[in-house]
């Protein structure tokens, strides 16, 4: 049974699920590939104000939460958008425009790391040691993405 605070947690998550579709990003959470999204998507969302208080781990393709993979099988339908006044929504679509899933991948990855150790060398060293196939030159295009949005 969900408590109050989990079915608060879940009907803002499906507001920001319908924030996405609304602002163009459109998932189909029956596809990998924007699950894989949505757990990028939560995860950034923090920096920019909207802690939904799910727990991310560092897997094989980023930041991960069992518990929003479980919460977004299940999502509320909700009749209005309703997402705390405290998300930085402009900021955040700036970001994530445009950024494929390697993008999100690696960026959400440096910026775990980072949230960790406080170390960017170390959180870039490791992010390029666990993600070989992104070029050095991308590496350097989400860092600078990063900086201008603020989050390190």
């Amino acid at each position: 049974m969900l408590t109050p605070d989990l079915m608060k947690r879940a009907e803002i998550l499906s507001s920001f699920v319908r924030f996405l579709d609304e602002a163009g990003f459109r998932l189909d959470l029956e596809d990998f590939d924007s699950r894989l999204k949505l757990q990028k998507y939560v995860f950034l969302a923090r920096k920019f104000g909207l802690d939904l208080g799910y727990n991310f781990s560092n897997y094989i393709r980023g930041p991960y939460s069992p518990d929003l993979a479980h919460d977004y099988y299940d999502l509320p339908e909700v009749k209005e958008i309703k997402i705390p006044d405290s998300f930085d929504k402009e900021g955040f679509l700036e970001l994530i425009k445009g950024k494929d899933v390697a993008w999100l991948e690696a960026a959400a990855t440096i910026l775990m790391i980072y949230e960790d150790t406080k170390d960017l060398d170390w959180a870039i060293e490791r992010t390029a040691e666990l993600k070989p196939w992104i070029s050095k030159e991308r590496m350097e295009e989400i860092l600078k993405d990063l900086k201008k949005a603020g989050l390190i």
